[in-house]
């Protein structure tokens, strides 16, 4: 898994295994998921991320039971 943020258009994304795209479903208001022909998640962005997080909270973010501290990730 990899997790990188881009400060100029505050969007987290992350990479949760590389494949050829199949589709992109809006699964929350500004939050994709990109999936395979087989409907495997594949990325995942979250656009607006520090007013979805909080700003209170988002150097410290829970993904999938496991705190990431995003500014080991960031990148601008």
């Amino acid at each position: 898994m990899k997790i990188t943020y881009d400060s100029k258009i505050d969007a987290l994304s992350i990479v949760l295994k590389t494949g050829e795209v199949s589709r992109t479903v809006e699964i929350a208001p500004e939050v994709f998921m990109d999936l395979d022909n087989k409907g495997n998640p594949l990325y995942i962005e979250v656009v607006g991320a520090s007013e979805k997080i909080g700003k209170k909270n988002f150097s410290n973010i829970n993904i999938f039971g496991k705190t990431i501290r995003l500014p080991n990730f960031a990148t601008a």
